[in-house]
């Protein structure tokens, strides 16, 4: 891949974005990064120059502190006219923002979306494809949870509408499936330049890019899942079925990012990894049976009928255009996430001494 390729993303300090911007550097492309701040974008080179000695020509960033301001990303894509490809990946997930729903999900989503679409048709017209990050909320139909009947697939779309949120969690299905939604109508109404590629992950769990991130008390929502399982007493004796869903490698994920840039077959698709069914109980028996010393440090739980309980009442799914699609043969097995970063984890703790 030639170097001359460069690639703006946005929300680059997120877990997702971070494993994209080590395959993009890895495969010769150059990076237009948007964070929050300048300690973000140090940190980020500091932790990249490790592996890229040239990194300060092929990694940099403009500030973008809020992606639902109107102009938010016309003055980066303006200042880059290098630019050829769009990678989305700004939009919030955390739980627990103390804020409005409609301010803590709605918008940001949304308007996030609407205002880089925006930003590249008037600003960035050699952008030929863009990729945004959706999620599996936007194609789950809750009321199908434990009907085999049913399968989710690259086609299924969430029924969901902002008049349905009740709560936090409705509010993050609704502004996933809306904010994937508006960026495809865009395409239909403005005929821009582009072409729009979602990629929809369910939960999404692996190591981190960096270990420092490992520094921070919690990690984002879903790895935080494995992360707080070494934290349980030798003698844990409860089994944890909640949460349960599906969920896929970060190191898949990034991948699809990048594949949609580079094969012109992926263009316009939705793209859905999946792995498997979990639950916390099947995270724990998985950590357990891979990483021996465990034992050691924390609970099994109750290891008996978990991963039954995890597959018969969780949502059936099919990803198999997705894998035809790009040629993936199989997604990285759960039991390589867990053992990559439970590893991970401990290694950090001993060498800090945590």
């Amino acid at each position: 891949m030639s170097s001359t390729k460069t690639v703006f993303l946005t929300g680059a300090s997120g877990f997702i974005a971070l494993h994209i911007t080590g395959v993009l550097l890895s495969k010769g492309y150059n990076v237009v990064g948007t964070v929050r701040s300048q300690s973000k974008a140090d940190n980020i080179i500091k932790n990249f120059k490790k592996e890229y000695p040239d990194i300060d020509s092929r990694l940099v960033f403009e500030i973008v502190p809020d992606i639902s301001e109107p102009t938010a990303f016309d003055s980066a894509l303006q200042a880059h006219p290098e630019i050829q490809f769009v990678l989305h990946t700004a939009s919030p997930f955390s739980f627990g923002l103390d804020q409005p729903l409609d301010q803590a999900y709605l918008i940001p989503a949304t308007q996030g979306t609407k205002n880089v679409l925006t930003a590249i048709q008037r600003f960035a017209p050699q952008v030929t494809k863009v990729v945004i990050t959706s999620s599996f909320a936007a194609m789950i139909n809750g009321d199908k949870s434990g009907d085999s009947s049913f399968v989710h697939t690259e086609d299924t779309w969430n029924p969901i509408t902002w008049a349905d949120v009740q709560n936090e969690g409705d509010a993050y299905f609704a502004s996933k499936t809306l904010a994937e939604k508006l960026a495809r109508e865009f395409v239909i109404t403005e005929t821009p330049n582009f072409t729009v590629t979602s990629v929809n992950p369910p939960y999404v769990l692996g190591p981190q890019r960096f270990t420092d991130t490992l520094a921070n008390k919690t990690l984002n929502t879903s790895a935080e899942y494995i992360n707080g399982l070494l934290d349980l007493p030798r003698d844990y004796s409860s089994q944890s079925l909640d949460p349960r869903g599906v969920c896929v490698d970060v190191r898949d994920v990034a991948l699809l990012h990048v594949l949609a840039l580079e094969n012109d077959k992926l263009q316009g698709l939705r793209l859905f990894p999946a792995s498997a069914h979990f639950n916390l109980q099947v995270l724990l028996n998985l950590a357990h049976e891979q990483i021996p010393e465990l034992s050691n440090l924390i609970g099994k739980g109750i290891p008996e009928g978990a991963e039954h309980s995890a597959n018969v009442d969780n949502l059936y799914y099919d990803t198999s255009k997705t894998l035809n699609a790009t040629g993936i043969s199989q997604w990285i097995p759960l039991e390589t996430t867990v053992k990559d970063s439970v590893t991970q984890i401990l290694n950090y703790r001993k060498e800090h001494n945590i």
